[in-house]
């Protein structure tokens, strides 16, 4: 047969151009030769394939590669022809686990830059590719009955899609769940806090999850709202972007620049929806539909060490910026341990922003948050809006606390906000979602530049 005759160099060769995975297996049983190109030479072969196709860690062994390698290709075919319902079965829990080695992998290889010199990696390509070829990975489904529940593992990595998912020139599948997303997004945070379990680190993954998917469906071209006309207009630079560099844990300045939105119901429309279920009746959401004005505020965020505001009483009420972190107690500590005295580094942040027409003040805070099921990179953000008078004295009334999630990377954050009230438990207040996202700096030279020609 020709293949026994030909060197091993171009054998090796002629299986790097075979399409499937299915040809390289038939490819390497031809003969001696074709097997050897395959698996021979100390498993070469598969180590250039996986740099072909993923971020490769140079420490690696061929072997290991090899089988990383058919493992991801197995799990990623089964997952795009997979109906994904709420994150439990055996084969989903296989397919989200290949996507976060993906996520974890990512930037441990080779750089590459896209047209606007931002960094990308392949392992980001094959999520995309994955999330493009889904039957429905991009869903938010509901749980059918109360008994069912969504695995926060399935909507943390929804979530990591949330700058492909919020891509209006490029869009992937329909919005799905907006009725049950609208409920959970105006829901109190007694009924749906952000955060619970142990220290209050774990984050409530299904409600971020609806805080997406509501502004998702408003962001979306095929929905003619008033956010949907301005967000499309914005350049690709002043986009949701994804992370761009090796996820960790830890305390993680964010960049300065920030567009964002936030969505309101009438009082009377808050009270109705929090008692009705999901789907019953359909409301208006303010500020993001029927109006006139642009609905994206800016906020430019600094962590610099000069005069900060005042963190008072009240704001730390309601928002528990500085809560101790409490160490869980095992059988192995004894009384001779000594305990660390180091606790998690937070940061504390001033901002200012413009938010139809009106200039607001922020000041607030970033905690770092433990690895989400096996994610590094997670941060807790609270700030306080608000605005001071032509005194320069601040407007009691007009306080708007926020609490949110970064998501890894540092590119896009979810939460809520809600009036700050003296009389009103902050988990029981008037309240909404927002989202804000980080835009390149030269964008907003750029709009400075537009600015001032303008003028």
């Amino acid at each position: 047969m020709a293949f026994n005759i030909l060197p091993i160099e171009l054998n090796k060769e002629i299986a790097h151009y075979l399409d499937s995975d299915k040809d390289i297996c038939n490819f390497r049983l031809i003969c001696k030769n074709a097997s050897y190109a395959v698996d021979g030479d100390g498993l070469s072969f598969w180590r250039a394939l996986f740099r072909q196709k993923y971020a490769l860690n140079p420490s690696h062994a061929n072997s290991r590669l090899m089988k990383v390698y058919q493992k991801r290709r197995k799990w990623l075919r089964q997952g795009s022809g997979l109906t994904f319902h709420l994150g439990h079965t055996t084969t989903e829990i296989k397919v989200l686990e290949i996507l976060i080695d993906l996520i974890n992998e990512s930037f441990t290889g080779e750089i590459f830059y896209d047209r606007n010199n931002r960094p990308y990696c392949r392992n980001q390509l094959v999520l995309k590719s994955f999330l493009e070829s889904s039957r429905n990975f991009a869903e938010v489904n509901r749980p059918s009955s109360r008994a069912e529940t969504y695995h926060a593992r399935l909507a943390a990595l929804q979530l990591m899609s949330s700058h492909l998912l919020l891509d209006c020139d490029d869009p992937i599948g329909d919005v799905y769940g907006f009725d049950a997303s609208q409920k959970a997004v105006y829901e109190t945070a007694k009924v749906a806090p952000i955060f619970h379990g142990f220290n209050n680190q774990e984050i409530n993954m299904e409600w971020v999850l609806h805080v997406m998917n509501f502004f998702r469906y408003y962001m979306m071209p095929d929905n003619a709202s008033t956010l949907s006309n301005f967000y499309q207009s914005l350049e690709d630079l002043v986009k949701p972007s994804q992370w761009r560099g090796k996820l960790k844990e830890g305390s993680h300045k964010l960049e300065p620049h920030w567009k964002g939105t936030y969505a309101f119901l009438e009082r009377n429309e808050i009270r109705r929806i929090r008692s009705r279920p999901a789907g019953s009746q359909i409301f208006v959401d303010r500020n993001v539909d029927c109006c006139d004005d642009d609905p994206i505020q800016t906020l430019r965020i600094e962590f610099n060490e000069g005069e900060k505001m005042p963190w008072f009483p009240l704001w730390e009420q309601h928002l528990r910026s500085n809560q101790k972190i409490h160490h869980a107690k095992t059988r192995a500590q004894h009384k001779s341990a000594t305990p660390s005295t180091e606790g998690p580094v937070s940061l504390r942040l001033e901002g200012t922003g413009r938010d139809v027409g009106d200039n607001f003040l922020a000041s607030g805070w970033l905690n770092p948050l433990p690895s989400q099921w096996g994610i590094p990179g997670w941060q807790r953000i609270t700030f306080m809006k608000y605005f001071k008078n032509d005194a320069e004295e601040l407007e009691t009334e007009c306080l708007w606390a926020y609490e949110g999630v970064v998501l890894p990377g540092g590119k896009i954050i979810l939460g809520r906000w809600w009036h700050v009230e003296e009389d009103a438990p902050y988990d029981e207040a008037y309240s909404g979602p927002f989202i804000f996202w980080n835009v390149d700096e030269r964008s907003i030279k750029s709009e400075e530049s537009e600015f001032a020609e303008e003028r």
